[in-house]
């Protein structure tokens, strides 16, 4: 039923030219075709009607869907390309004032370092995230967890310990 819904309000929006509309609509598809590959379709073709509007409303979606295909490619295993996709939604939400929506941005890539082998990098980024994130009075136990996994990888089970006591 949601498909049918969603699919209806992609054309409807298509057809008024109402670009922000369909990209909402195109990305809840991946709601209901929840395979990666699927998600990873429907977040290309919505990525395609934002960089081809010239709407501002459409072009606001940019970092979220560049997220979304960034996080389909990662669960497909292909890290490379989703680290691309990743610091391209970091570098548009750097641009922007919403420093949440940005340091989770930040997060993803410093996961797909990590999801890479790229631990010392992945180690810094997470550490700089726990840093701006207590500044902001707001601690994120994913920041945490992912420290915890970092120095587990590492050996240093004090260090894994401590951010897993920051985590509860």
């Amino acid at each position: 039923t949601a498909r049918g819904h969603f699919e209806r309000a992609r054309r409807l929006a298509g057809e008024a030219k109402l670009d922000a509309l369909a990209i909402d609509a195109i990305h809840m598809l991946a709601f209901v075709d929840t395979a990666p590959a699927d998600q990873l379709k429907w977040g290309r073709e919505a990525l395609a009607v934002c960089v081809a509007s010239s709407q501002p409303d459409a072009r606001r979606w940019e970092a979220s869907l560049r997220n979304n295909i960034g996080y389909a490619l990662h669960q497909l295993g292909r890290h490379d390309e989703a680290l691309d996709e990743f610091t391209r939604a970091l570098e548009i939400r750097r641009q922007g004032t919403n420093a949440g929506a940005t340091r989770a941005a930040q997060w993803m890539v410093a996961w797909t370092l990590r999801a890479q082998g790229r631990t010392d990098e992945a180690i810094a980024m997470q550490l700089q995230l726990e840093r701006e994130c207590d500044a902001a009075g707001a601690p994120d136990p994913y920041v945490f967890e992912e420290l915890e996994i970092l120095y587990r990888g590492k050996g240093d089970e004090a260090r894994a310990a401590h951010y897993a006591g920051r985590r509860k």
